[in-house]
Order: C-alpha cells, then structure tokens, then sequence
C-alpha cells in the first residue's frame, strides 16, 4: 500500500512508512501541496461595492489591494467573494503575459511556473502564486492578477459587464455604448465638465440584483487616450505613460480634475455613439432594440452557461430602457443632446 507525496522531482509514490521517515526537502510531508500555506496579512475590500476578502503574506500585494480598491464604499450586503495570494521568492523564470484561459466555472491565468492564478467562479473562490518582483511590481500584479481575478468572480456572482461610458444627471444614469474610438470617455469626461456626475469611462457594469437597472462604475479614476491633450488641454499638466496592454495613454484620478462622482444610479437611457466628422449639430434617433442586445452582449465569454444565461436576461431586461444613436461631431452639442433625453422624463 503506497501513498502519493510530492517531491522537488515530482508526484510519486513511496510506502507510507517510508514517506513518514524519508526527507521531503523544502516540501512539509503534512502539507505537500501547501494548502495551509501561512497568509496573516487580511483586509476586506469593496470594488463597485461588492465585498472581496483578501489575504495574503505580502505586504506589497496588500498595498496594491488598497491602492486599486481602498476607495470604494460598501453598497451590497452579499457573501464575500475570496482572494488567497501566497508570495514566494523572487523570480527565477522571467513572467511572460498571456492572456487567460477558461472553462465552465473555472479561470486560470498562468505567466511562469511561479506566478500563475486559479478563479472558481461558482465557489467565489481565488488563489494565485506569485513571486516577490511581481507583488511589488503594482501596475503588473493589479493588470494581470487582481483586477481580472476579482472582477470575474463578481461578474459571475452580481454584475454584467458593459463596454460603455457612464454618467449621470438628476440621480439618473445614462449609458453610453460604441465601438473603440466612438468617443466614450471623451463624452463622459465633457459632459462632467459640465454638471455630470462621472461613474465610468469603458467599463459599466449593470446590478442584476437591482429592479430599477441599476448600473455601478469605477468612478474614482479615468483613462484617456494622449491625443485627449487636443480637446481638453489641463491634461497637459498629465504624463503618459505605457500600460501593461501597450497601449500609450494616461490614468488619472477624478479628484484631480475636480468631477463630481457617483458609483450607483438607476439607468434612464441607453445610448450608442456615431461621432462623424461633419460639423452639423448632434441629434439622437432611434436605435434598434435587438441591435442593442446583441452589441451588449458581445462581452459575454466567461463562465458555465448558467452563468451567461443571467448575463443575457440582464441585458435583455437592461434594453427595455429606451435606446438611441447620438450623431455627434463636437462636444458641447452632443451635451446637449444628452441633457435633452430629461425632458421625456416624469417628474
């Protein structure tokens, strides 16, 4: 009768007397997968409001935590969501990024033998590995780890993604939807500039929980393209910097521009955006309800199916709102369109 045990050579087997005599090097025999991997460091954090317990034995990993997340309020009274992260030594296989993989209710983010990560969407469970240069690199650990991590085990549990803009007016939100470089952040960002209040600038999620669409945001910082300098210039005092992604541009926190902000609102509106380059006044018209449906649910690609199938009712239900196209050239009309949707509101 043997007993599987793993060794710095791999999974084998020994005869149980002998694994309880034999040296097992750097690996405890009572723990050879290290389960019980000891993570004092503890805090519990509330990215769009949902509860998210996070522990750890790095204090670098906790400080980037805090850094993406220490903002945010409670809003929902929900079972924590988990986040188990072990930090080990540094690196000796340089990380190499890689995009996800998923299956059903499982996730797996692997970029080296020693920095990888596991999410159990049904269990509300996470862990990842990491090495001491990873957990003390914040923009790589946040991008890479925490951010996809925590924000598929809460799309899974509460929320449905959207690739839109948000703002708000008069305690209602309106969603604004389009393709890259249709100009969402840009429009979100002026129509704050003039009295809006400000939830999020690609990435809005709707509260599946909620009866009224409620819609949350990540309201506490903004992304802009470099060439945003062109239309509003007090990003000049901003430096751009190179993302993970590759990409060129500049994150700044809201309360630099001075916005006002708002995590949650009931959404009111639905609306797509058509910039084109022309300098007649904007105007909304009518947008078809089964377009929307599909454009919306283009970013469902994760999870079982009984998860994508309460992702889809949402935006089935979410599109009962009314739905326009807004055909914009500036700014300042486009504002005006938008402020106009409150006067087919009740009062």
């Amino acid at each position: 009768m043997g007993t599987w045990f793993l060794s710095e050579q791999g999974l084998s087997m020994a005869p149980t007397s002998q694994l309880l005599l034999s040296p097992a090097g750097s690996f405890d025999v009572s723990d050879p997968l290290q389960c019980d991997f000891a993570m004092p460091l503890r805090a519990r954090y509330f990215p769009m409001g949902f509860p998210v317990d996070l522990e750890t034995n790095s204090v670098d990993l906790l400080s980037a935590a805090a850094d993406l997340w220490s903002c945010f309020p409670p809003l929902a009274e929900t079972p924590p969501v988990t986040l188990r992260v072990a930090v080990g030594e540094r690196s000796t296989v340089q990380p190499r990024a890689s995009l996800p993989k998923g299956q059903e209710h499982l996730i797996s983010i692997v970029h080296s033998p020693e920095n990888f990560a596991v999410a159990d969407l049904a269990g509300a469970f996470a862990f990842a590995w990491l090495t001491q240069d990873v957990a003390a690199d914040h923009a790589y650990c946040r991008y890479y780890f925490l951010e996809p991590l925590v924000y598929a085990m809460l799309n899974a549990l509460h929320v449905t993604p959207l690739h839109a803009s948000c703002i708000a007016l008069n305690d209602r939100a309106v969603v604004l939807c389009g393709d890259s470089g249709a100009g969402k952040t840009s429009l979100a960002y002026g129509c704050a500039r003039r009295g809006w209040q400000y939830l999020a600038d690609d990435a809005a999620h709707i509260v599946r929980s909620s009866n009224d669409h409620s819609v949350v945001g990540r309201p506490y910082t903004i992304r802009f393209r470099e060439s945003a300098r062109c239309l509003f210039p007090e990003l000049n005092r901003f430096t751009a910097s190179r993302r993970q992604s590759g990409k060129i541009d500049f994150e700044i926190e809201t309360h630099q521009l001075g916005l006002s902000i708002a995590l949650k609102y009931p959404a009111s509106h639905i609306v797509f955006l058509r910039r084109e380059h022309r300098s007649a006044a904007a105007h909304l018209r009518p947008f078809p309800r089964e377009e929307a449906e599909r454009r919306l649910a283009q970013v469902i690609c994760f999870g079982n199916e009984r998860i994508r199938s309460e992702q889809r009712e949402s935006i089935r239900r979410f599109v009962t709102l009314p739905v326009s196209e807004l055909v914009y050239s500036d700014l300042e009309s486009a504002e005006r369109a938008l402020r106009s949707l409150w006067t087919d509101l009740p009062r």
